[in-house]
């Protein structure tokens, strides 16, 4: 009798279970809704550094430059009178090289190093000024290391600064510059980025492109239509061109470039120990009005040819290394040379940046 009572117990439990409702053996669905007012983390947006269509940057670039024959008047310096020479032409290779070594939507620093040389062929070889005897034997060269940084600071405004060490000489292939003889240029620019067109900047510059340093206000403005056809590329007073897209793989641009520096004269002093001054610079700067046509030979190797006139802007020898700012004052230089214009062509190869 006992077990019987407790066998229909059991059932009794068992049957008062089974008629529970579902909802105690499934469990409720999430209610999804009552997350509809959460916000998400806000997440701060950057620009980047440029705009659409603009001419792809240049990794690495070998170029050869070349032009044609001109006239050299170097004028009296101390005991020698000023000469002429004839030009039959000037050439030299250019080497650059800037690559990224940080990159993300905060920081975008490029480090490189770049080669510059300027060769002269001169009709006949009996000169006897200093400076005709220099560039003949040892031409010019240039050596450099730059870095330039980009640093947006939200979606519309950045800042771009840039630096450069040099060292300029009529040098020999064999002499190894004075480190103390370095020219030291650099940039600020801050700007506003409009749209993905349109990029603006206005800044300070310290630079030697007109041949001495000069400290001058600078310019940014990279700009592309609408149609993506044609633009604007420019850092006044540097260079400023146009740009007309015939396609993504070719590229038309019509505009200019400033070009120089100040060149350290050592072998013409040792050539010529009976100088007084001992600390001759050459002023050389010139303004190149060209066109260029920029196209892709096979994926990032593109190729550039660009012709054009070299206009003398400035070439003449100057005593140190010092900011010319006569304020009203006549400073002569030691010797002012008349270097005529001509026609110049150059080619390069390029590894651009996907």
């Amino acid at each position: 009798m006992r077990i019987q009572t407790t066998l229909g117990c059991f059932l009794l439990l068992v049957t008062s279970a089974l008629a529970q409702p579902d909802s105690l053996l499934i469990p409720p669905e999430e209610d999804f809704s009552k997350y509809a007012d959460v916000e998400e983390a806000p997440t701060k947006r950057y620009c980047t550094s440029k705009v659409l269509g603009i001419s792809p940057s240049r990794l690495i670039t070998l170029a050869y430059d070349f032009q044609g024959s001109n006239t050299l008047n170097a004028g009296a310096l101390e005991q020698f009178a000023s000469e002429k020479a004839d030009i039959h032409n000037n050439h030299g290779l250019r080497f650059a090289a800037n690559f990224p070594v940080i990159s993300n939507m905060r920081w975008l620093l490029n480090l490189g190093v770049n080669y510059l040389e300027h060769k002269y062929s001169f009709r006949g070889g009996a000169w006897q000024h200093p400076l005709q005897q220099s560039l003949m034997q040892n031409g010019l060269k240039s050596y450099g290391f730059n870095a330039t940084l980009f640093k947006p600071f939200n979606e519309t405004y950045f800042s771009i600064v840039q630096g450069m060490a040099e060292l300029n000489g009529d040098l020999a292939l064999s002499d190894v510059p004075s480190l103390n003889q370095t020219k030291l240029t650099a940039s600020l620019i801050v700007g506003k980025k409009y749209h993905d067109r349109l990029m603006a900047g206005i800044g300070l510059s310290r630079a030697y492109r007109g041949g001495e340093l000069i400290y001058v206000p600078v310019l940014l403005y990279n700009y592309t239509s609408p149609g993506k056809k044609w633009g604007i590329e420019a850092l006044l007073p540097v260079r400023a061109h146009f740009r007309y897209t015939l396609n993504a793989r070719n590229m038309l641009f019509a505009g200019f470039e400033l070009e120089g520096t100040s060149y350290r004269l050592n072998n013409l002093m040792q050539a010529n120990p009976n100088l007084v001054n001992r600390n001759i610079e050459l002023r050389r700067s010139e303004l190149r009005p060209r066109i260029v046509y920029d196209f892709s030979l096979y994926h990032f190797i593109w190729v550039s040819v660009q012709a054009g006139y070299r206009i003398n802007f400035r070439n003449a020898l100057d005593e140190g290394e010092f900011y010319r700012s006569s304020f009203g004052k006549e400073i002569p230089y030691l010797s002012e040379n008349k270097l005529s214009n001509t026609w110049y062509g150059q080619i390069s190869i390029n590894l651009v940046s996907p």
